[in-house]
């Protein structure tokens, strides 16, 4: 088996709509759509039938206690929910034993990254609470008798389990290994509440080939992580792994599909908002540096010729090396997360010849 290494890169325009046609080529070149990205996400999992096999799979549930059956739901949520943008989860589904889940691939960190796993889950698990409600009290009749006023006062304040699974592309600090198992526990470690889980899958942390494949879980993980980049993927002699597969298959994908995917391989409003966080954090942290060496040389200057002119000299020296070495870092960052060449350039403000030499020496330090 055999994986294609090259990475998607593109241009940057001015307009949105040229460079999503420009990505919907790039796309069509590959074998697969890439899930990291939610259309192909869900097109590979949004399945009744994969998602059973994928929800067995990160349970580890016997073959007496598997899942038989979901129900995929409408993935909006609402309730009000204190964002600048409309709340939707990727997958959301309840299962044939009662469990509500909800299902979320992350690309890209964002900061307060916990925060928003719970702060998701809290409006999820609303959601999840009220739809409960309606299936087993919505259609009670207005003359309620003493025993169905009590049947749901006893159930008021009860809440279905909700589990999350959180499916990432970079690294989660709070964990050690690619699956983290999390829920509400005293400093004892007992667990508060049953109901509630949380599952991190962390895929920079998931490194296994081919052959140590074992179980379903990490089937699913595998195809995750490698069919945005891969020539031919494997099914592991399961039909339901198959069928998935082919729904990702460039050559055989709708093309609202493939227009979907490209549109979330563009800068969302979303992302943008990130970039800028990361440029002003970039620009702080060079004016620091800079006024702090600028003085520094200016007071080592100002014995000859003046402690005024000397910091002036100084501060404006010691700033251009802070905002040189800053945009260093911000290139050897973007590098890092596999950005184009041209989108590298456009935001560290560094000419290609020094990104393609940063981009040298950082592969070579990797391969000593």
């Amino acid at each position: 088996m055999s994986e294609n290494k090259k990475t998607i890169e593109f241009s940057i325009t001015t307009s949105r709509d040229q460079l999503v046609d420009k990505t919907i080529e790039e796309i069509k070149k590959h074998t697969y759509l890439d899930p990291l990205f939610d259309a192909a996400f869900k097109a590979l999992l949004s399945d009744e039938e994969a998602l059973v096999n994928f929800l067995n799979g990160v349970f580890h549930l016997e073959e007496s206690n598997k899942i038989e059956s979901v129900v995929i739901k409408n993935s909006e949520i609402n309730v009000i929910f204190p964002a600048v943008k409309s709340f939707r989860l990727d997958i959301r589904a309840t299962t044939s034993n009662g469990i509500h889940i909800n299902v979320e691939m992350q690309k890209a960190k964002p900061d307060f990254f916990v925060d928003r796993v719970l702060l998701q889950h809290s409006a999820f698990m609303l959601q999840s609470k009220y739809e409960w409600d309606q299936l087993n009290f919505g259609n009670l009749p207005a003359d309620l008798t003493k025993e169905q006023r009590a049947e749901r006062e006893i159930h008021r304040y009860e809440v279905p389990p909700t589990y999350a699974i959180w499916i990432c592309d970079f690294p989660i600090s709070e964990q050690k290994l690619f699956r983290g198992d999390w829920a509400i526990r005293n400093k004892d470690g007992l667990t508060l509440s049953n109901k509630m889980m949380y599952i991190l899958y962390d895929l920079t942390k998931f490194n296994k080939t081919f052959e140590e494949i074992v179980t379903a879980e990490e089937r699913w993980l595998y195809l995750l992580k490698h069919a945005g980049k891969a020539e031919k993927l494997p099914d592991f002699n399961d039909s339901v792994i198959a069928k998935a597969i082919h729904r990702i298959l460039v050559n055989s994908a709708p093309e609202k599909l493939i227009i979907d995917q490209a549109n979330d391989m563009v800068w969302t409003e979303e992302e943008l908002d990130h970039l800028a966080l990361l440029e002003v954090r970039a620009e702080q942290k060079g004016l620091q540096k800079g006024l702090q060496k600028g003085l520094e040389q200016g007071l080592e200057k100002g014995i000859k010729k003046g402690l005024e002119k000397g910091r002036a000299e100084g501060e404006a020296k010691g700033l251009e090396k802070g905002q040189e070495k800053n945009r260093i870092e911000t290139a050897l960052d973007m590098l890092a997360d596999n950005e184009p060449i041209e989108k590298i350039v456009k935001y560290s403000h560094l000419p290609e010849s020094k990104i393609l030499e940063l981009k040298a020496s950082s592969t070579s330090d990797a391969n000593k």
